[in-house]
């Protein structure tokens, strides 16, 4: 490097010396900053030099673009099922403004195990459209640095803020998501709303928390808060959603500050409770208008329970705190569902390292997990081979019937009359009898000759239907005088008769029928 250029560059911080958050970062401390300390130059700088440091700073400060990816759960409750067979991931996918990238922003996202890329048939959904709901406990902090405005400054009302940003946070949220409201401050905690789905009677009882002492000399006692939240939560855990949040902002203070070793202890027992809790993640919004040392400690409980940890400590408006928690809820709202059916891999019996690579319109993203997943092996299928074998020798057979055939044709050609082939018939006694009219099978009639009719995907029944959706044994059909009561085996997917779904139920001339993928109609003779 030139002489007399010193180049001393350290990460941006917030202001008010605050923490700055970003991925693989875990903050320790204050680190004091300046640009215009960043660069020290002699007086005998020459201006050529000057030109080559400044290209330098610029280019060591510019950030390259990239998507920030999140995984939050992996969902494999489908992919041993005969008829399924995809998992489903949900991720986050986020700017660097922390804002959702649209879904059309998202592209080419590839899917790795044990660095080997599996190919597959991928959907992208967001969770409000996958219809899935999430559980979120929000805690909300009345202590005194929140609720008490510092007198001769021009100060938000934190408080007042929060209860606009967390009334906005709940109306994005929809009537199948449950909520419940906390708060804490120098006297302890307390519930305002327990477990529901009313979103608005929720936002309605945050006008009930109330600032404790403002003269308390007491810190309040916020970890003790969000174990009590997580407690609550593992206690409902039977009639929650499986995604399960708690939501706080916060400045970190707590009683427990001046004894490391008790802070700790606390932090652990809370990590312990949210995985007994079915894995409930802390989200935390650090916000403070002094020392940032206590954000630390919730930014390492956000990370040890699988949440996320944001510092907001740079917004200096009221309309500024309340946005970032509305934008939380958006993001929470619109986490995406990638649900993934690969086309050959088939699982492993053990766990396995898991990568997620795409393209957005924020840059390229990628998730690598810290830890290796558990994506079960699925079950050796003997029929799929049966059938496969069946079908190979099935055709190599009718291959060597049709030669002989058509060899016997020829020589006999000249001496056999011209004659027209018509469609044989079924000529035989029957009852009644099912006609396919939608499917692989369409036009198939299936006669019902016997006391008793089977229908599945597996030989052994009386009418074999190998479609999507069938079951080995799906259903069947009692004849009792004239009667045909049609009986549902416990197939995967049901019985339906006329668009309803049956266990039992006589049929009628006409009826439609559809099992699996197969639609039929039942006529009597």
């Amino acid at each position: 490097m030139a002489r007399g250029v010193r180049l001393a560059l350290s990460p941006p911080v917030a202001r008010r010396g605050c923490i700055c958050s970003w991925p693989g970062h875990n903050p320790t401390g204050i680190q004091n900053f300046s640009w215009r300390r960043a660069v020290s130059l002699s007086a005998a700088l020459r201006p050529g030099r000057l030109f080559l440091a400044l290209v330098l700073l610029i280019g060591l400060s510019a950030p390259a673009l990239a998507a920030k990816v999140s995984f939050d759960y992996f969902d494999d409750s489908d992919w041993l099922k005969e008829d399924k067979g995809f998992v489903r991931f949900f991720v986050d996918v986020l700017d660097d403004n922390y804002l959702v990238v649209p879904k059309d922003g998202i592209q080419d996202v590839k899917v790795f195990v044990e660095d080997n890329e599996v190919a597959g048939d991928l959907k992208i959904e967001t969770v409000k459209e996958a219809n899935e709901p999430v559980a979120i406990a929000l805690l909300v902090a009345a202590h005194q640095s929140y609720a008490y405005k510092i007198e001769g400054t021009a100060s938000p009302d934190i408080l007042d803020a929060s209860k606009r940003g967390y009334k906005a946070f709940l109306n994005n949220l929809s009537d199948q998501d449950w909520t419940t409201v906390w708060y804490y401050n120098e006297e302890g905690i307390k519930k305002v709303q327990s477990w529901g789905q009313n979103q608005g009677a929720a936002a309605d009882q945050l006008e009930r928390i109330k600032p404790g002492d403002k003269d308390s000399t007491q810190p309040p006692g916020l970890y003790n808060a969000i174990k009590k939240v997580v407690e609550d939560v593992n206690e409902n855990s039977s009639s929650l959603p499986r995604r399960r949040l708690v939501v706080v902002m916060s400045d970190g203070k707590d009683r427990y500050l001046e004894n490391s070793s008790l802070l700790e202890k606390r932090i652990t027992d809370i990590v312990e409770t949210a995985v007994t809790a079915g894995n409930a993640k802390v989200y935390v919004l650090g916000y403070t208008l002094d020392t940032p040392d206590p954000l630390v400690h919730l930014n390492t409980l956000a990370q040890k329970t699988g949440g996320i940890y944001r510092n907001i400590s740079e917004v200096e408006t009221e309309d500024g705190i309340a946005t970032e928690l509305e934008k939380l809820s958006r993001e929470i709202k619109n986490q995406y569902v990638m649900t993934f059916k690969p086309k050959e891999y088939g699982g492993s019996d053990k766990p396995v390292n898991f990568r997620l690579e795409m393209m957005t319109t924020a840059g390229p993203g990628k998730y690598i997990s810290a830890n290796p997943i558990k994506w079960p092996a699925r079950p050796f299928d003997p029929m799929g081979i049966i059938i496969i074998v069946a079908v190979v020798l099935g055709s190599l057979l009718g291959i060597f019937l049709l030669i002989k055939l058509f060899k016997a044709m020829a020589a006999r050609r000249a001496n056999r009359p011209v004659y027209v082939e018509e469609e044989e018939e079924f000529v035989g006694p029957y009852k009644g009898k099912l006609t396919c009219t939608g499917g692989q099978y369409a036009g198939a009639e299936f006669f019902l000759t016997e006391d008793v009719t089977t229908i599945g995907a597996i030989a052994g029944n009386t009418i074999v239907i190998q479609e999507a959706g069938v079951s080995k044994r799906h259903a069947g059909i009692k004849i009792e005088d004239m009667r045909f009561e049609l009986a549902d085996f416990g197939s995967t997917n049901g019985t339906f008769v006329n668009g309803n779904k049956i266990t039992k139920q006589f049929l009628r001339d006409q009826d439609k029928l559809r099992i699996g993928e197969c639609e039929l109609k039942f006529s009597l003779k």
